[in-house]
């Protein structure tokens, strides 16, 4: 299956849903978190050429594994794109000691909503749709707000 292949692709690993997902570093098309899993239960190696970007002129090849922060869940956007919504640890260390993100997160309800997206197939969707519900809306402006560069 060629990774630059439509959204409308099956899933490499169950081959019974569509493929909403790839892995960050073999680029193999996956449907879910348990098809990730289960991807990564076998050895993942990187292509020789990664397929959205130029040729290589390193000489380098698929025998070099990098080793990727981001969260392998994302949909298929070019990392450029990626890298400008990436965490750093500047950003990490302001959450960790965000007292209006830990006092959201002691909320029952807040936490719940915060799983529900961690398990949806389409995780983007999901934050759309809880973004318009006021006590989510108001975590998701504590986080904004902690990370912000200018603070």
């Amino acid at each position: 299956m060629s990774a630059n292949s439509s959204s409308t692709e099956l899933c490499a690993v169950c081959s019974s849903a569509a493929a909403k997902y790839k892995c960050s570093n073999c680029y193999i098309r996956y449907c879910s978190v348990k098809c990730f899993k289960d991807h990564k239960t076998e050895i993942c190696t990187a292509p020789k050429k990664a397929p959205s970007s130029a040729a290589d002129s390193s000489g380098l090849t698929g025998e070099t594994k990098s080793v990727h922060t981001t969260n392998d869940l994302s949909p298929d956007i070019d990392e450029e794109e990626e890298a400008k919504h990436r965490l750093t640890a500047q950003d990490l260390a302001k959450l960790d000691s965000a007292q209006d993100v830990k006092r959201l997160l002691m909320d029952p309800s807040i936490r719940a909503m915060v799983n529900d997206v961690c398990k949806d197939q389409n995780p983007a969707e999901a934050i759309r749709m809880l973004r318009q519900r006021s006590d989510f809306e108001e975590l998701v402006q504590a986080l904004i707000n902690a990370t912000d560069s200018s603070t």
